[in-house]
Formats: C-alpha cells, structure tokens, sequence
C-alpha cells in the first residue's frame, strides 16, 4: 500500500512540476497537467496519507489530531483553489482564503503548541 501511495505522489508531483513548467513555457497541455496533478495530490494522496497515518497510530490524540486534520483540510482548499484559479472559474479567490486562514489560524498554532510541548517535556 506504502508503494502506491508513494507512486500516486510522485506521479502528482511531476505533473504539477511539468505542468507548472509548460504554463511558463505557454505550451500546449499545461493547464490538463497542472489540473491532474493538483487534484491527484490534493483529492488522493495527502487524504490517504492521514488515513494510513490513523490506522498506525502515529497520530496521537487530542492535539496531534486537530493539528493533522487542520492541516488537511487547509491544503485541500488550497488545492482546489490552485485547481479553480488556474481554469478561471469562479469561487477560487474564497477558497484561497479559507485555505490560508485555516493554515495561519488553525494548523500553525496546533504546530507551534505542540513543537512548545515537545520542547518543554
């Protein structure tokens, strides 16, 4: 499963690699690859990244929890808003902005308490 879940992220990474590196170039396909490779990243790997991470217990509770949901959930509407901006549809500034917010005020301040509780224990 390891092996999968590791090739679906390097397959996603390349595409939003090479896709990012056409958009610049203005070749054709660009927007196809960025796309795939933002939504593969996005919609498969990182949810089943936390999915495998529960099932082996590597996320404690209370704190690590939030702190790993927070940071999911602000990577997947940043994700989909990077999806939405880069095909002009509309809904991808609020998203972004959601995304960002969820980042700075929700997963930050778990990170930061946690790395404080680690460093005080």
């Amino acid at each position: 499963m390891k092996k999968v879940l590791y090739l679906i992220g390097m397959i996603a990474s390349i595409a939003m690699t090479l896709g990012l590196t056409f958009k610049l170039l203005h070749w054709p396909g660009a927007d196809e690859l960025l796309t795939s490779g933002f939504l593969g990243f996005t919609l498969f790997y990182l949810p089943v990244v936390v999915v495998l991470k529960y099932a082996q217990s590597e996320i404690g509770a209370g704190v690590d929890q939030y702190k790993v949901l927070l940071g999911l959930a602000s990577a997947a509407f940043t994700g989909v808003s990077a999806v939405l901006k880069i095909l002009h549809l509309q809904g991808a500034d609020v998203l972004l902005v959601i995304g960002a917010l969820t980042f700075s005020f929700g997963f930050l301040p778990f990170l930061f308490f946690s790395l404080y509780r680690e460093a005080v224990s």
